[in-house]
């Protein structure tokens, strides 16, 4: 494992940690729509931060996952959790990923 996927992966360890915090403060919200923000800021600022420790690709990806598509339609705290749980697991397969076949090169096409 290169020192670049080490770190990668370090860093997406940490936006999960930092994931689990948010949503927990999040659960505790005596507002639902406080809660959804604070999630909706942190997967902005964690996209923004995780760019060019990715691929193009997996940046691309989880912008479309987590950013363009949303959907309200019941419960907002469900909807939280939903969201949570949508983010745990892009996490966890980017480490999968990374610890299974490392990150594309960056000078190649994505």
């Amino acid at each position: 494992m290169t020192e670049h996927e080490q770190a990668a992966l370090d860093f997406i360890h940490l936006k999960l940690k930092e994931l689990e915090q948010i949503h927990a403060k999040a659960l505790n919200a005596l507002n639902a729509v406080q809660g959804r923000d604070q999630v909706h800021n942190w997967k902005r600022e964690a996209i923004e931060a995780l760019r060019g420790k990715l691929s193009p690709a997996h940046e691309q990806q989880l912008t479309k996952d987590w950013i363009e598509t949303s959907y309200i339609v019941g419960d907002l705290f469900d909807e939280l959790s939903d969201d949570v749980d949508m983010c745990r697991r892009h996490l966890k397969k980017l480490i999968k990923e990374i610890e299974t076949n490392g990150l594309p090169d960056p000078a190649s096409p994505s």
